[in-house]
């Protein structure tokens, strides 16, 4: 479904695919999260990061794009990396490598230290705190920042938007959401978090005081779009968040 000129999701995956770039962009892996939960006594059977490899896999082969942007927060510890972090994180790049794509990260607010995995690899590239393709600029959103003039879209992440909505019987279902609106004069696109742990921030339930996103404090985030993706279902442009 295209959201914006040359932007576009594709199939029910929390990404972006740019088409004139052949690039995804996906954010907010939080590699490492199940280690951090394990310390607060709360056990993960399994590790995420395999089925985020696999989603990669799919949503790569189908796009066949040749480039990768990570729009922050790649690994979960704020801290130096922990021992699942530096083995998955190296084994993604590794992999990225492998197959010949090459790899952009945009440094998130989790992403203290990454550098010490990034350096290892010469297909990637670390840009902190924005990255710009011509007039797309690209950003985790944890930060305030100018856009320049010649800016068309900005693209962040961060806040992993989400909706909840009620069924006939009264039962409330949460669904990961692009959400697409203007800030000021510029379109401006929300990304999914890509991790399955971190479902998200219900955008349409949540006092707008409450968001950390900076820039979603400047906005009238009733006048937003949600797109909803669904594994197994697709993609579905629901109404502005004004009516929800």
């Amino acid at each position: 479904m295209e959201i914006l000129k040359g932007l576009a999701t594709v199939n029910a995956y929390p990404a972006l695919y740019l088409e004139k770039y052949n690039a995804v962009v996906v954010a907010d892996l939080h590699i490492g999260f199940e280690a951090a939960l394990e310390k607060d006594g709360i056990h993960i059977p399994v590790s995420m990061y395999p089925k985020m490899k696999a989603q990669l896999t799919s949503l790569l082969d189908e796009t066949k794009a040749e480039r990768v942007i990570f729009l922050g927060d790649v690994k979960h510890e704020f801290g130096e990396p922990s021992v699942q972090e530096w083995v998955e994180v190296k084994d993604l790049l590794g992999w990225l490598m492998e197959r010949g794509v090459s790899v952009d990260v945009v440094r998130g607010n989790h992403d203290n230290y990454i550098i010490r995995i990034l350096k290892k690899y010469d297909n990637v590239t670390l840009h902190d705190p924005v990255m710009f393709l011509e007039d797309i600029m690209l950003a985790h959103g944890h930060k305030s920042f100018e856009i320049p003039s010649e800016v068309r879209v900005v693209i962040l992440a961060h806040e992993h938007p989400a909706i909840s909505v009620k069924d006939k019987s009264g039962a409330k279902y949460k669904f990961k959401c692009f959400l697409v609106g203007k800030y000021k004069e510029v379109d401006l696109v929300v990304i999914p978090s890509f991790s399955p742990l971190a479902v998200g921030v219900s955008i349409n339930e949540a006092p707008k005081e409450e968001l950390l996103t900076p820039m979603l404090h400047e906005v009238d985030l009733g006048e937003f779009t949600p797109i909803v993706v669904e594994k197994d279902v697709g993609a579905f442009k629901f109404p502005p968040l004004k009516f929800l």
